[in-house]
């Protein structure tokens, strides 16, 4: 575009003179949509369905004559119409400004119904009171852990330590009532009701579990891990190579939770003997001692006896020879050693075979002198 000035003392006049060519707006607009899709977004009979929770797009039309001519095309521009129908829902949705990572967009919650991986969880059995207090219209409620104590104005604990329950065993006086002997204890009465309800609950709670486990497989349909029959040696039934693996996998389970059991069971003090067992609960079993047999081949006992013999013959053992014994033979050996002296001075040990000595030559030489 080319322009020409003119100035004067008084007023600058411009003058602009129209080029031989214009501009096309419309050349140009036709150019950029050539370059890009257009944003619409062509439904068919059907609309297509959104799920903008998942970022999902599901089109549902049959297809059409033009699959035939060209598959990759057409089902490109059926995914490319879906995918666009997709982000101009996206950009409807409200916006949030975040410092790092710029607009985010605010995704509603999903409408697809996924299907679970497992069944759904079977409702717990009700317990015995339960079940009553349902068919009563009984309300429940939890008792506060904390109550008020009137003597001292302060509140304490309900069980457990410093609890109420225990206020009658630990007050120092005692009101006895009328006609009760003198010699009453009250607070080993309370203690023995206090433990007497404490077990009273416990076997509660080992019936309600009991009853629970019966419903349970009362309910189940499953008489068998993999419907089939099972083998008794290894309890996995006939079934797919999946299920028997999904089987074996359970048994190993199974017995690395009794191992585990067990392994609590012995850690008392008593090894277990003398612990409350559940029902149906197995007896522990223990290490069995392995004795010689009496009668058969005496080649090894003979062996064993010379052996012993051969050692006493030698004499008590010094301290030097004992470290010998340490640093050249076995524990074996040196462990012989000590049994065999420990057999010849009734558990002395090597300085009573020594004292024995020196008081022998004492007393001869005491003798000589007389």
């Amino acid at each position: 575009m080319s322009a020409a000035t003119a100035t004067t003392a008084s007023t600058t006049t411009t003058t602009v003179v129209a080029p031989s060519d214009t501009l096309d707006g419309t050349a140009l607009a036709a150019a950029a949509a050539s370059k890009y899709k257009p944003t619409t977004v062509e439904h068919g009979n059907t609309p297509i369905t959104l799920d903008v929770g998942l970022l999902s797009s599901f089109d549902v039309n049959p297809l059409t004559k033009s699959y035939n001519t060209d598959r990759e095309a057409y089902l490109c521009s059926r995914a490319r119409n879906a995918t666009q129908a997709l982000i101009n829902h996206i950009f409807q949705l409200p916006v949030s400004r975040h410092p790092d990572h710029g607009p985010l967009a605010a995704l509603p919650r999903f409408t697809t119904r996924l299907p679970r991986e497992k069944s759904m969880p079977k409702p717990k059995p009700l317990t015995k009171w339960e079940k009553f207090a349902k068919a009563k219209g009984i309300s429940s409620k939890k008792k506060d852990k904390m109550v008020y104590d009137e003597a001292t104005g302060e509140w304490v604990p309900r069980w457990g330590y410093g609890g109420i329950n225990k206020k009658e065993e630990d007050q120092w006086i005692h009101v006895l009532k009328s006609g009760e002997d003198a010699d009453t204890d009250p607070a080993a009465r309370a203690r023995g009701e206090r433990k007497a309800r404490k077990l009273k609950n416990e076997s509660q709670r080992l019936k309600n579990e009991a009853r629970a486990r019966a419903e349970m497989a009362s309910s189940s349909k499953a008489t068998d891990t993999l419907g089939g029959p099972t083998n008794k040696k290894t309890g996995l039934g006939s079934g797919s190579a999946d299920q028997i693996a999904k089987a074996a996998a359970r048994q190993k389970r199974k017995a690395e939770l009794e191992a585990d059991v067990l392994r609590n069971r012995t850690s008392t003090a008593s090894m277990g003997r003398f612990d409350k067992r559940l029902d149906g609960e197995t007896k522990p079993k223990g290490i069995k001692r392995k004795f010689d047999p009496a009668e058969g081949d005496t080649t090894a006992e003979r062996a064993q006896s010379l052996a012993l013999l051969s050692k006493l013959g030698k004499g008590a053992p010094t301290s030097s020879s004992m470290r010998r014994k340490m640093a050249g033979q076995g524990d074996d050996e040196l462990v012989n050693a000590r049994k065999a002296v420990k057999f010849a001075t009734n558990g002395s040990g090597i300085n009573a075979l020594k004292g024995k000595g020196r008081s022998g030559a004492a007393g001869g030489k005491k003798g000589g002198r007389k």
